[in-house]
């Protein structure tokens, strides 16, 4: 894709009373400020999206996490215990 190199882009009427209220304070045209302001925030908008990408794995990872230590750590059936101790209650003798 290649680079825009004009936009066109319809503003809100409380956006455009914004910029109009920062071009009078500025004396900066409409346009220089909204390239500033562009220029500015960019790589910030795009690094917020980043971070909530990132931000989505790492709790789906921490999930995954959560399972498998849930699964570790879950008590084992009474036979399996008796299976997995070395220290066994010896059998009662036949009555």
């Amino acid at each position: 894709m290649s680079a825009a190199q004009s936009l066109t882009l319809p503003l809100t009427p409380e956006l455009a009373a914004q910029l109009a209220a920062a071009t009078e304070r500025t004396g900066l045209p409409p346009a220089e400020l909204a390239l500033r302001a562009l220029a500015d925030h960019l790589d910030g908008v795009t690094a917020y999206g980043r971070l909530g990408e990132e931000m989505a794995f790492i709790k789906d990872r921490l999930a995954e996490l959560a399972g498998i230590v849930g699964e570790a750590l879950a008590e084992p059936p009474p036979a399996a215990v008796g299976e997995i101790c070395r220290y066994r209650t010896p059998k009662a003798p036949p009555a």
